[in-house]
């Protein structure tokens, strides 16, 4: 279907988006029925004390933990849980275009639910998944995207476990972020971009040295294995040092999928989700002072 009929917008929705989704996933329509029945008419105090043996840190705590201990970023929002629910993930309810799967379910709750130390897990805050329908955010709060966020999400959880701010990279989300210290830490480093549309991130200045791996931006799970390959062989050709190398993956779904499963690869993940969404506009730059940094090598695959 194209985008014209996708961009159709009705009540706020998006309805030629569903009837793809069931389209794919046939079932996600008994789960959008029980959702708007049942799981919505559900008192949102039922589950917070299924939270509170869960730390949940803000965003420029989520990034000093990310620093200090050396660790993957994983992130899980409301586009995640749809695909956990049932649904895939289409232009232009988001930036990514990705069909659902068994298998791709299988691999974010696998992450999700990873006890490893070296992998920061990161959600919502409770303040947005367990808020009440008529309660105040600071950014814009759509009662429905966090329903089923809220009822799924302790499951996977481990209590006594830290869970960073997946939002750290939104300014609007995470004011409180210092971007000094995060040029600080790119500068040192090899950076590795993996995402779509990399000619419109050409002129990024991040890492010591920045290389972009172009994966497009529909289906990347479907790709996954071609990407990790193209990882491995980037970082084998430049001869990089995987311990001073930081991978910035922004590939919806797929990059905390990615974050995971190159943990015993000794390859460091970010999911980035939207940092770059705004590069092309001087987003990065704003936040980013590259004055005085040293000449940077660039490289695209």
């Amino acid at each position: 279907m194209g985008l014209f009929f996708r961009r159709i917008r009705i009540g706020g929705r998006f309805p030629f988006i569903r009837l793809i989704q069931v389209r794919d996933n046939p079932l996600y329509l008994l789960h959008m029925a029980v959702k708007n029945l049942v799981f919505k008419r559900e008192p949102v105090a039922k589950y917070r004390d299924r939270y509170a043996a869960m730390t949940f840190l803000s965003g420029q705590q989520t990034l000093e933990d990310l620093i200090t201990h050396g660790k993957s970023l994983a992130r899980f929002s409301d586009g995640e849980f749809e695909m956990i629910t049932g649904a895939g993930i289409y232009p232009p309810d988001s930036d990514w275009c990705q069909r659902w799967s068994k298998p791709l379910v299988k691999d974010l709750l696998a992450a999700l639910s990873s006890a490893d130390p070296r992998l920061l897990v990161a959600v919502d805050p409770p303040e947005t998944f367990l808020g009440e329908r008529d309660s105040v955010h600071p950014i814009p709060f759509e009662y429905n995207m966090w329903i089923d966020m809220r009822r799924l999400m302790w499951r996977y959880l481990r209590p006594g476990r830290s869970y960073g701010h997946c939002h750290l990279f939104l300014r609007t989300n995470c004011p409180d972020l210092n971007w000094s210290q995060l040029r600080e830490f790119f500068r040192d480093r090899d950076v590795i971009i993996a995402t779509g549309n990399t000619h419109k991130l050409s002129h990024l200045v991040l890492g010591r040295r920045n290389f972009f791996i172009e994966c497009g931006t529909e289906h990347a799970y479907e790709k996954k294995e071609r990407i990790k390959a193209d990882i491995r062989a980037l970082i084998t050709r430049e001869n990089l040092d995987r311990s001073n190398t930081l991978v910035l993956a922004s590939l919806g779904a797929t990059a905390p999928i990615l974050a995971h499963q190159l943990l015993d690869e000794g390859i460091c993940v970010w999911d980035t989700g939207h940092m770059f969404e705004f590069a092309a506009s001087g987003f990065i730059e704003s936040v980013f002072d590259q004055a005085g940094a040293p000449e940077q090598k660039q490289g695209t695959i």
